[in-house]
């Protein structure tokens, strides 16, 4: 079929306005996921880069530390000073001990040795080794002459190996503390194969390259490479280096390292490949839907036109005719479907109106529309009514009804609209899915207005619980000169409804009866001692006493909080507390998915039975399941950090308190714990230890009773003395005087 010119001139603006929108936009799309994966990528980048410069340093901190440590203990010198054959096995043992602690704190799979060059002898890969002088004179040459340094980093054949001239703190160095640290160790913490990553130490030498061939940079590159990293300041920064290459540079404050990894820029086109064809493929479907829409348009404009012409049985019009001059006989059309429209208003009346009361309710109309409409559905009242907005809510309702709350709010709305003659009020409305609301319509002047209206929503109440079962209470605003205040007028109604926690069920709320306590000055009263023991009840899975703590907390927050704001930001606050505690312990997500519902309640909370069933079974009990084992391991977790500290700090002045306060827990929290893991409370076991320690020491020093009283944190000797005598039977000269002899 021939299409007309009206057609043409419609189509194809239409279709190229619409291809010029879909490439302008697509190109936008581009640029700015491109700008935005690259910008995400080169922080993730940074990140990584972060992450190995942390990781590295912390382990080598370690093993630096653990050597620093060793050479400042007060046996060193002795020990390192004197030969060391085979038959001194207690003190191999103790140098094994050291060099197996500093195992255990640095890098896994690394040989740690110790070398006394005073004596010619060294524990080197958990063996006693006798060194040649010439070996000795070899490590003096290479590490004790330079004495402006004591730590030597430096690559080797499989890793990179540390030493360490002790001690560290004096002048005269006579041992050494060597790492040989394997690149599979160094692999394991950068943990990706796939990029180039290189470190180098102070002296710019390569210890590191994640890379097996020699992919070291020129010293022109590293020049800059190393200025720039300077200039930043500690900060991860991307550096193009002449050659082109990208790189994300890092230096450490703490030894002055260079952390450098490799940037491909393949990898951005490569995660953008996707989208760059999804965009493509996008864009050609906009443009052909843009062709098939802009037919469609250019179609249904002109389709009018055609329309006409067959009605009027008009020969077809010529290139050289105007079609749009044939419009003026579609008014008999128009005045048709105008005439339908009058009735269709008529039949929707009911509808608009309940439209035009939600519309004052959220004051989303002027008060000239408003008088407007007012006329309009017939509405005609004096200057002189005043106006009241009742709210009903369902109290309560049976679970099988829940799925009807709908269907009986609209029941609730009839028997409002049946009990309150049409003259005192304008269309009732289901307010939302839990109120029904009302507005009254009365005289200014009238004293009986207020018990006028109690009466009515009496019966409502009466005949709503005859007829449906159900109770229902009503929240009244206080009375307002025009409709425009309507909206506040509903939030002060909500305010009376929120009372009824107070006063019961079926209630009937003036919200001038409780305006008063609104004015005071409310603050929300929190029970901290419950809401702890309650913590400390989950945490250790007790579940008879959570439910009992619960039972109380509850109680004890609604006895505490009469103002319905008040009560609904201290249960919310519990709430937050318990999914606090339950993240903390590692509860699984899911549980907390759902927990809106929770909040919506505690938000309007008027019965306590509901929130205590709510909190146990929505949160409570799962968070308790779901970390059971978790808390186990927690407990013995918790419980060798304790004794660690004991055995190590026993000489030290050392408390519980002191110990929560390092480990982030409450004092009584931990005595549990300690408790129910090791059958003892804390301060017996300390007690306990530290008499041990004693017994140790009267065997097998030459330590002074007092002294020893001293080191044991005894201020009295005598309390020491005791004490002693109390647990053994013997005062700890006799001790002594048993076992010496």
């Amino acid at each position: 079929m021939r299409k007309t010119r009206v057609f043409y001139k419609l189509f194809i603006p239409f279709f190229l306005l619409g291809i010029g929108l879909v490439t302008g936009f697509s190109i936008f799309i581009y640029n700015s996921t491109y700008d935005s994966v690259e910008k995400n990528f080169l922080k993730d980048k940074k990140n990584y880069t972060k992450q190995i410069l942390q990781n590295v340093e912390q382990k080598v901190k370690t093993i630096e530390y653990g050597y620093t440590t060793y050479s400042s203990t007060a046996n060193f010198e002795a020990v390192f000073k004197k030969p060391l054959s085979e038959k001194d096995f207690d003190i191999y043992r103790d140098i094994k001990k050291e060099l197996s602690y500093i195992e255990m704190m640095g890098i896994e799979g690394s040989h740690y040795s110790l070398i006394s060059l005073a004596q010619k002898w060294g524990i080197v890969h958990d063996s006693l080794k006798v060194l040649t002088s010439e070996e000795v004179a070899d490590y003096k040459n290479t590490y004790i002459t330079d004495n402006r340094r004591s730590l030597f980093w430096k690559p080797d054949e499989n890793g990179i190996q540390m030493v360490m001239t002790l001690p560290i703190y004096q002048r005269e160095k006579f041992a050494l503390g060597i790492s040989t640290i394997p690149r599979r160790s160094i692999d394991q913490i950068v943990s990706d194969n796939n990029h180039l990553v290189q470190i180098y130490n102070r002296q710019d030498k390569l210890l590191y390259s994640s890379k097996m061939t020699d992919n070291e940079l020129t010293n022109h590159n590293y020049q800059e490479l190393r200025k720039a990293a300077k200039e930043s300041r500690q900060n991860a920064t991307v550096y193009k280096t002449r050659d082109g290459k990208k790189y994300v540079i890092l230096q450490s404050e703490y030894n002055h390292w260079l952390y450098l990894v490799e940037i491909n820029e393949s990898e951005i086109g490569s995660i953008i490949y996707n989208t760059r064809v999804g965009l493509l493929i996008a864009s050609v479907l906009l443009i052909l839907l843009v062709g098939i829409i802009s037919y469609l348009l250019a179609e249904s404009f002109s389709r009018p036109i055609k329309k006409i012409q067959e009605k009027l049985a008009m020969p077809e019009v010529n290139n050289k005719q105007n079609e749009l001059s044939l419009l003026a006989d579609s008014v008999d059309e128009i005045v048709g479907r105008n005439e339908l429209l009058t009735a269709s208003l008529s039949m929707q009346k009911p509808q608009l109106e309940t439209l035009f009361v939600l519309s004052i309710f959220r004051k989303r109309i002027s008060e000239n529309d408003v008088i407007h409409r007012l006329e309009q559905f017939g509405y005609d009242f004096a200057e002189d009514k005043v106006f009241y907005t009742g709210l009903i809510q369902i109290d309560s309702i049976d679970d099988q009804q829940v799925v009807d709350k709908d269907l009986f709010l609209l029941a609730i709305n009839n028997v409002v609209e049946e009990i309150v003659p049409k003259d005192e009020r304008l269309i009732p409305i289901v307010l939302n899915d839990e109120i029904q609301a009302t507005i009254f319509i009365l005289e200014n002047n009238n004293q009986e207005a207020e018990r006028r209206i109690m009466k009515y929503y009496e019966e409502i109440q009466i005949e709503v619980k005859k007829s449906l079962n159900i109770i229902i209470s009503v929240g009244i605003s206080p009375v307002y000169q025009s409709l425009i205040d309507s909206k506040k007028a509903v939030d002060l109604a909500k305010e009376s409804l929120h009372y009824r926690v107070n006063v019961g069920s079926a209630s009937i709320i003036f919200y001038k009866d409780i305006a008063s306590m609104l004015n005071d000055a409310t603050i929300s009263k929190f029970p901290v001692e419950l809401q702890n023991e309650l913590m400390n009840a989950i945490r250790s899975g007790e579940e008879e006493d959570v439910f009992r703590l619960v039972d109380d907390l509850v109680e004890e927050i609604f006895r505490l909080n009469k103002n319905p704001i008040s009560l609904g930001v201290t249960l919310v606050r519990v709430i937050n507390e318990l999914v606090q505690l339950g993240q903390l312990l590692g509860a699984e997500s899911r549980i907390f998915e759902n927990i809106k519902k929770l909040y919506q309640t505690a938000m309007n909370a008027y019965y306590p039975e509901k929130i205590k069933e709510m909190l146990i079974d929505d949160l409570i009990k799962p968070v308790i399941i779901s970390t059971h084992d978790k808390t186990e391991r927690g407990f013995k977790s918790l419980s060798e950090k304790i004794l660690y500290i004991v055995q190590t700090e026993f000489d030290q002045e050392i408390s519980l308190d002191i110990i929560a306060d390092r480990l982030h827990y409450n004092p009584n929290y931990l005595s549990n714990v300690f408790k129910k893991e090791y059958g003892e409370n804390f301060v017996d076991y300390l007690m306990n230890y530290r008499l041990h320690m004693a017994q140790t020491w009267l065997k097998e020093t030459n330590l002074a009773i007092k002294e020893i009283a001293e080191r044991l944190q005894y201020r009295n000797p005598q309390n020491f003395i005791r004490f002693f005598k109390k647990k053994l039977g013997k005062t700890p000269g006799d001790y002594r005087k048993v076992y010496r002899h």
